[in-house]
């Protein structure tokens, strides 16, 4: 049993530092579409929402896997540890102040997305080695 819960929180960290890795890399590149492009405010909000989009699904590949085990569950811990993470990371920083309602709607949202992505990827058949 706690073999099982071992590798569950390492492959949950793997999954959260490669989502992480992700929208470090996807940040700096909208920034420098904000610098460089003058994007409108509008067009990066809907950047980063798909930035959280690719980060959840990338790391819910890293953390189940093709063909892995547990995967809605894996995923949608995985999605909800980042959402709260990053709503945790932004305020600790100085953020606007933002309404609960949102952000639980967005962690919901991410959560739903995670363990989307986790069921699919656990469906999957592995790739052969």
């Amino acid at each position: 049993m706690a073999i099982n819960r071992r590798s569950t929180a390492l492959s949950l960290a793997r999954g959260l530092l490669a989502a992480v890795g992700v929208t470090l890399v996807g940040m700096a590149v909208i920034a420098a579409l904000a610098l460089l492009a003058k994007v409108s405010d509008g067009a990066i909000m809907a950047l980063n929402q798909v930035l959280k989009l690719c980060a959840i699904s990338l790391g819910a590949l890293a953390a189940v896997g093709r063909g892995g085990e547990r995967g809605f569950v894996t995923g949608m811990a995985l999605a909800m540890l980042y959402m709260a993470l990053g709503y945790g990371l932004y305020a600790a920083l100085g953020g606007n102040a933002f309404s609960a309602q949102e952000m639980l709607g967005e962690i919901l949202i991410g959560a739903a997305l995670g363990a989307i992505a986790g069921a699919v990827l656990a469906n999957m058949k592995p790739k052969r080695r």
